[in-house]
């Protein structure tokens, strides 16, 4: 059997104990390592396949609302992450500008300029401070939208489920 039908004999069967598999008897570095090029390529491929298939379940539930089938709901989401706008006065802010500048260029070294604030700390230090949560994270923060949809896979199993996912009835959309 060549390496390459004995890494797609293995993948396919999900064995997860490969020391009972014919992949044990292979010696030789030179074949290992095709073995191991060979199941990296599939990795690739496997993972462009999926992120494919997400995009196209993400879109088909933005229009056409939640799905659940079996114990999962497929519901989409439009992911995002936070970046600062100045982080030199967010910390400003913070530190009451007590900081010499000497000190605020060695805090800004440590942090760096791409420094992202928890926002539960944000909104700690905005309260104790008399400011509005909002207007700090406005102030100090902005969404970063993705361009993609990102689908969002509730396992209505878990505790942490939404009451909404868990009712949904199967093969229904939650519109």
């Amino acid at each position: 059997m060549s390496i390459r039908n004995l890494i797609w004999e293995i993948a396919k069967s999900g064995e997860e104990d490969l020391t009972n598999t014919e992949l044990q008897a292979i010696e030789e570095p030179e074949e290992l390592v095709v073995a191991r090029g060979l199941s990296l390529e599939a990795k690739d491929s496997t993972t462009g396949i999926n992120k494919f298939v997400d995009v196209k379940i993400a879109n088909d539930v933005e229009s056409k609302g939640a799905l659940k089938l079996g114990d999962r709901v497929y519901n989409f989401s439009k992911g995002y992450k936070t970046i600062s706008q100045d982080v030199r006065k967010l910390l400003e802010w913070a530190t009451g500008r007590e900081l010499t500048d000497e000190s605020m260029d060695n805090l800004m070294a440590l942090v760096g300029h791409n420094f992202v604030p928890k926002l539960r700390g944000l909104d700690a230090v905005a309260s104790k401070k008399g400011m509005d949560k909002q207007l700090a994270r406005d102030t100090f923060t902005h969404k970063e939208w993705d361009e993609s949809p990102k689908l969002q896979v509730i396992d209505t199993g878990l505790s942490s489920a939404p009451k909404w996912a868990i009712n949904l009835d199967e093969g229904s959309r939650r519109t």
